[in-house]
């Protein structure tokens, strides 16, 4: 007899058995003391209008990691494959990134004092899976599930570029989740997989953002270092190029179970009709876009921004 499941399931990752990687829908949390602009009538318009205020699209993103050369330092050998870097992350390449601005005399918010943050699903996966547990996270930096900086511009550039310089880090310490066994006796399964002990860091600098009338900050590029530090003592750092779009698409195929498709290298199989703005994917459609077969995503054609036809 097929066992119902009882509590909610805790997956692996999609490709081998890296790590936790629960798809979780990114919102950023709701105790930042600040006011979200959720108003973008007055940057639609003709004609000879002001530049919009530095903006980000309120869809979530699909990002895309690019090594750069020379920055992976691991101890010992293999250290970041066995922690799941970045196979974890691909998984589930889902980004929030909000603009919060001030709020004015009146209450309002003012565009002229604009922030930024951002947060992963990878990331925020560990935090809430662990909240849900009652496991605090100890990081003692300071350190939370999101990332915060302002923005150091108005209004963008004359490249139609927002840059946040830096931003304060993103850093979970977390406890391990025991796993759950089946009780054999009961028609549910209570089975649960838990997830290890985590310690992980994100250090955003350099992000940019391209916000025109015509594309309100749905790509984004920055700079990344992501630190890994196993329960042993293993550890990884490795620096990347981010390139990030929104909205969020997958392309990745299924079987008929509705599991992914997998190639014989770890790779999705992926069909690229998915992220056609023409088959409703809600992709822009002057977005130069690709099917990334390492993550299943839709993302950005190329290593900078913008990306455009």
């Amino acid at each position: 007899m097929t066992k119902t499941r009882k509590h909610p399931e805790i997956s692996g990752a999609a490709r081998g058995d890296v790590g936790v990687v629960l798809r979780r829908i990114v919102r950023l949390p709701l105790f930042f003391a600040l006011s979200v602009g959720l108003s973008a009538g007055f940057l639609i318009g003709c004609g000879d209008q002001p530049k919009p205020n530095c903006i980000t699209s309120l869809g979530t993103f699909a990002m895309k990691l690019i090594e750069k050369p020379g920055t992976r330092q691991e101890s010992p050998a293999m250290a970041c494959a066995n922690l799941g870097i970045p196979a974890v992350f691909n998984a589930d390449p889902e980004v929030g990134f909000t603009s919060y601005y001030a709020l004015d005399g009146k209450g309002q918010p003012d565009y002229n004092k604009g922030s930024l943050a951002v947060q992963t699903t990878e990331i925020g996966t560990y935090f809430f899976n662990a909240e849900g547990e009652g496991i605090p996270n100890t990081a003692m930096d300071g350190g939370k599930v999101y990332s915060f900086g302002p923005y150091a511009v108005t209004e963008p550039d004359a490249n139609n570029i927002c840059t946040v310089p830096t931003m304060s880090p993103t850093h979970v310490v977390l406890a391990a989740i025991p796993a759950v066994p089946d009780d054999p006796a009961t028609p549910d399964d209570e089975s649960a997989p838990g997830q290890p002990a985590i310690d992980a860091m994100m250090v955003w600098t350099n992000v940019r953002v391209y916000v025109t009338a015509a594309s309100f900050g749905s790509q984004v590029q920055a700079d990344l270092v992501f630190t890994r530090r196993g329960p042993t003592g293993e550890t990884c750092t490795i620096g990347y190029n981010t390139v990030a779009m929104a909205p969020a698409v997958p392309c990745r195929m299924a079987d008929a179970d509705g599991n992914p498709m997998m190639n014989a290298d770890g790779t999705y199989v992926v069909d690229p009709a998915a992220c056609d703005p023409a088959n409703g994917s809600g992709i822009s459609p002057n977005t130069d876009y690709m099917c990334a077969p390492d993550s299943g995503f839709c993302v950005v054609n190329g290593e900078t921004i913008p990306a455009l036809k």
